[in-house]
């Protein structure tokens, strides 16, 4: 769920530039370069702090759950929903 949230973050913050109809000068661009990559590497320092924290086996299976939600075909996902409920055992 916070990935979703600093993904929407990170998305919302790029629209305004992205969107304006001008051309950013080289310093706007490298400007907003520059704060996309401090946005990145904290959202990478965040996931690298969820990796390594130790999970419950229902944090586990929540997570792979949620992954699973993400596929694009229902055989797909139900596959994916048995292998996490390997996780609960």
């Amino acid at each position: 769920m916070r990935y979703l949230t600093t993904l929407l973050l990170a998305a919302s913050l790029a629209a305004p530039a992205v969107a304006a109809d001008a051309p950013l000068s080289d310093k706007e661009r490298i400007e907003h370069l520059i704060e996309q990559n401090k946005m990145l590497l904290a959202q990478n320092a965040q996931l690298m702090e969820q990796c390594e924290r130790p999970k419950t086996k229902e944090e586990a299976f929540a997570q792979c759950m949620q992954a699973a939600r993400g596929d694009k075909g229902a055989m797909a996902t139900e596959s994916v929903s048995a292998t996490c409920r390997l996780l609960l055992k």
